[in-house]
């Protein structure tokens, strides 16, 4: 059916119950409805078949019921708003093109459905639309405001399940039919019904279908929130506008998170993933302005963190979490602004010990700039160097990749050729390293080239600057970070 003939009989039909929707709301619902029906034996998305019925029940219910809902601009209307058992997205789609001012948290452990509206909240450019993948239960710590559900299930169950998980005055929105009368006789004798403070009935009829319906209100009373084993609880920490639930690989966001885990798009994209916890923790403590999110499981993983308020939250469903948790360090991953390396000269005399280095091996820079930081020696990278925010180099390199100095350098040929005083290269032939220490006068800035892995300086260096680490055994070579270390160790201490 062609997308303006839709957009009148869905208008049509809203019009039978008093509702009179803007052009663009009615554009989202026809695209909306031509989703919902290409997918909807393919996914189980809803026993409706009737086109007109599917119109009523899912779309006309949901915006006459987001009208008793809080008014825009009202404190109630600011926070998140859940939809527990959104299902393939109702009420909280249609309540969400209405309401462009509520910020709606679906809630959908059913992966089908979820790319399905993941799909939909794309296709129509929701913005005020989130998800929680998983069941709701008492275990669930995400900070939300009020609650909403529709014939989810018997009106005693669902007040026992948000007792648990609403703040005090938050609010409990059900969406019922005319049989709810005997419902509330039966959560009147509940044990969760004195948490709440019943506040309203409000009736409201769906002309398409001649139907009667019931919005009731439940308002949550002081006290505190019980945990996944019973035990009573304060309100979350997390700040509610800084949570994003990822439930599908397919989810944008997602995608870009495993991109980063390719050097390129580390460079190209500016970010990159810092796996640890103990990594994480040291971050956030010494350079916490770097950090731009924080990647875990679920929103307890963080609580022995503390982290900027601005800083955005990304809660992965555990199967997804595996992609960017290249190493199985477990959460929470940071996701790290990266710097611009300044670029060194040949005129810069900077003092101290200073390492270049051109290790195509991630893990080797990554190792090298930790071992320099620690020992108070400076890095420059030269220019077939590995990116040190390539996630092997990150690992290895933890927190000191943004503590140390990091310099971009030229090419081994380049450098060989620069003219630099007092530059010398650690070779596995050459003069005792040991002996140039004692026997050198002081410098203030001491220079040490370190050879590619394997192949070393290419005798880019002349024998009278070399200097090697003297050696017993059939041993033919060290492993060029592991000299490093060792030649740092040996001269700092005269020259640091």
């Amino acid at each position: 059916m062609a997308l303006g003939r839709l957009e009148k009989i869905i208008d049509g039909e809203f019009r039978k119950s008093g509702a009179v929707l803007a052009p663009r709301e009615l554009h989202r619902f026809a695209l909306l409805d031509l989703l919902l029906n290409e997918k909807r034996e393919e996914l189980d998305l809803t026993r409706i078949e009737n086109p007109l019925n599917l119109i009523n029940k899912h779309y006309v219910d949901g915006v006459l019921a987001s009208g008793f809902l809080d008014p825009p601009g009202s404190p109630g209307a600011k926070g998140l708003l859940m939809d527990i058992g959104s299902g393939a997205g109702f009420p909280g789609i249609p309540i969400a093109i209405a309401r462009p001012d509520l910020k709606l948290l679906l809630a959908e452990p059913r992966k089908k459905r979820l790319d399905f509206m993941e799909t939909v909240v794309n296709v129509l450019g929701l913005e005020n639309v989130e998800f929680h993948p998983h069941k709701v239960g008492p275990s669930f710590d995400r900070p939300v405001a009020n609650a909403i559900t529709r014939d989810f299930m018997k009106l005693d169950k669902t007040l026992s399940l948000v007792a648990d998980i609403l703040p005090p005055g938050g609010k409990l929105y059900l969406m019922k039919g005319t049989g709810v009368n005997g419902e509330m006789r039966e959560a009147e004798k509940s044990e969760d019904y004195g948490r709440f403070e019943f506040v309203f009935e409000k009736s409201y009829g769906i002309g398409g279908l001649n139907l009667e319906r019931r919005l009731l209100r439940f308002d949550k009373k002081a006290g505190s929130v019980r945990g996944e084993n019973g035990e009573e609880r304060e309100a979350r920490e997390i700040p509610r506008d800084n949570v994003t639930e990822i439930g599908s690989p397919r989810n944008a966001t997602y995608r870009g998170f495993l991109r980063l885990l390719d050097a390129g798009r580390v460079k190209k994209d500016g970010l990159a993933v810092v796996s640890g916890p103990k990594f994480a923790k040291d971050i956030l403590a010494k350079r916490p302005s770097v950090v731009r999110g924080i990647i875990a499981k679920k929103a307890s993983d963080l609580k022995s963190l503390d982290f900027p308020e601005d800083v955005r939250i990304y809660l992965l469903r555990p199967e997804l979490f595996s992609g960017p948790d290249l190493f199985n360090a477990g959460p929470p991953l940071l996701l790290c602004s990266v710097p611009e390396l300044p670029r060194w000269r040949t005129d810069l005399e900077l003092p101290g010990i200073n390492l270049f280095a051109p290790f195509q091996d991630p893990a080797n820079v990554g190792a090298l700039i930790r071992t320099a930081t620690a020992m108070g020696a400076r890095v420059i990278l030269l220019r077939d160097a590995a990116n040190p925010f390539h996630p092997k180099a990150l690992r290895a390199a933890g927190p000191a990749v943004f503590q140390g100095e990091i310099l971009r350098g030229p090419g081994l040929e380049e450098l060989a050729e620069s003219g630099l005083p007092n530059l010398f290269a650690l070779s596995g032939k050459g003069r005792d390293i040991r002996e140039f220490a004692r026997d050198h006068p002081p410098v203030s800035s001491l220079n040490l080239a370190i050879g590619r892995e394997g192949r070393g300086l290419d005798g880019l260096f002349p024998e009278s600057v070399r200097l090697r680490i003297p050696m017993k055994g059939d041993v033919e070579s060290l492993n060029a970070t592991a000299a490093a270390a060792m030649a740092l160790a040996i001269l700092g201490p005269k020259f640091s």
